[in-house]
């Protein structure tokens, strides 16, 4: 059941003037009215084609915006007026909600204020996007809500077409090990967009973690978790190309590791008795290709990368010392002393430098912010190996070699429960 304490008054007063709703499709994000009301118009254009016959409402949850006109419940026109095209109208009102905060904004208070806001429109499946998403792929949302109404999927989560190296942390950290420990196949559960039913958002909506940190930052990889997790019916969509973000719009390497693979590790201490009894893992049903790869040239910077990698693992000796097991600890300074044309962070190594970390982070062996931040210059070693490796490869190769990477965190999964279980390592 939705807690109404921390909706406002003007929301509450918005929810019943709507009633109940079959599809609920939510813009979350900060301080984007204007291109939170152009991706409304978009979206409700995809609806009205894509779904004639169901009740809809459209809400933007964003800290102080509000939507022109609010929320027309009358059973007019109020939803289709603003509709983009001519002759096109569904059987029924869309429905606008706009939703501002009555506290500091974050990621986890718009996702909690739009699942509170889907269990009192009593809401069959939903739909989250970002504006700049919207704006570009509004038929995004007809193909994420689909397996949700339709085929009864609980969790829907998205595909997309990707430079081949575009989406390197996703490849070679968050998809593989999500895999190996949760058992789910689904590749991308940090992104602006994915759908859900009523069930896992009721089921979501209570839990008692939206005050913890990972959650009020990243929401989404956490409800994706939850879902893996406690076996709901899981599946993935492809929706083509991403539409990349303005240079420099997104958080730094730092930020995006402290946020990303800090939430995983946190998942990992919060649901360790469903992940530590799995073994293998499975696919997802997936509409539409599994994975799409292009080849453009990249401009990343490789000679950097390497440098900060080496510098990073010299000046943090003393922290990867407590973190690190002994052997790993000592194949990490080998492989710092290389030079870059000979440079390999092979995939053993890798996965049991995570294992440790998270390990680590399970037995608090430094701050856990720290712990997580001194990832990053391993990070930078294994994305500088990947591009030396793969500079040349065919999207086919390059996923050969990210399915091994997967099946050796899978196999080598008995060393981080191990690890896990295992007391504090006395170092000789």
């Amino acid at each position: 059941m939705a807690d109404e304490t921390f909706l406002s008054d003007d929301l509450l007063r918005q929810l019943m003037s709507v009633g109940e709703v079959d599809l609920l499709v939510g813009i979350l994000s900060h301080n984007s009215a204007s291109t939170m009301r152009t991706a409304a118009r978009l979206i409700e254009h995809s609806l009205q084609v894509n779904f004639v016959r169901q009740r809809m409402a459209i809400i933007s949850v964003d800290g102080g915006a509000v939507e022109d006109g609010g929320v027309d419940s009358s059973g007019s026109d109020g939803g289709a007026k603003n509709g983009p095209s001519k002759g096109l109208s569904s059987l029924r009102t869309i429905h606008r909600i706009a939703a501002g905060f009555n506290s500091a904004p974050s990621a986890g208070l718009a996702l909690r204020t739009f699942l509170s806001s889907a269990d009192l429109l009593r809401a069959k499946a939903c739909a989250v996007v970002s504006p700049a998403t919207a704006s570009t792929a509004p038929d995004w949302i007809a193909n994420l809500l689909r397996p949700a109404l339709r085929d009864n999927y609980d969790f829907v989560a998205p595909m997309y077409s990707r430079h081949k190296f575009q989406g390197l942390l996703a490849r070679n950290l968050l998809y593989p090990m999500t895999r190996a420990l949760f058992g789910r196949r689904i590749r991308e559960l940090y992104s602006d967009e994915w759908a859900f039913s009523s069930k896992l958002g009721s089921f979501c909506l209570g839990q008692e973690v939206w005050n913890e940190e990972p959650v009020r930052t990243r929401p989404e990889a956490w409800m994706g978790i939850s879902a893996m997790a406690s076996d709901f019916r899981c599946c993935q969509v492809f929706l083509g190309e991403k539409p990349q973000p303005p240079a420099g719009s997104g958080p730094d390497i730092v930020e995006a590791l402290r946020q990303t693979v800090g939430s995983l590790f946190w998942c990992l201490e919060t649901r360790q008795n469903e992940w530590l009894g799995r073994d293998g893992s499975e696919p997802v049903p997936t509409f539409g290709p599994d994975h799409a790869v292009t080849t453009e040239s990249s401009d990343l910077d490789l000679g950097h990368i390497f440098e900060m990698f080496k510098s990073g693992v010299k000046q943090l000796e003393p922290v990867l010392n407590s973190i690190l097991s002994s052997e790993t600890h000592t194949n990490v300074q080998t492989i710092a002393q290389l030079d870059q044309q000979g440079f390999r962070f092979g995939t053993d190594l890798w996965v049991k430098v995570l294992y440790d970390f998270a390990a680590s982070y399970h037995r608090s062996v430094i701050n856990r912010d720290h712990l997580v931040q001194a990832l990053v210059p391993l990070y930078r070693g294994k994305i500088c190996s990947f591009l030396i490796e793969h500079a040349n490869s065919a999207p086919a190769d390059m996923e050969a070699d990210s399915e091994t990477l997967c099946m050796e965190f899978e196999r080598q999964k008995p060393y981080l429960i191990e690890k896990w279980k295992a007391g504090v390592e006395v170092k000789s």
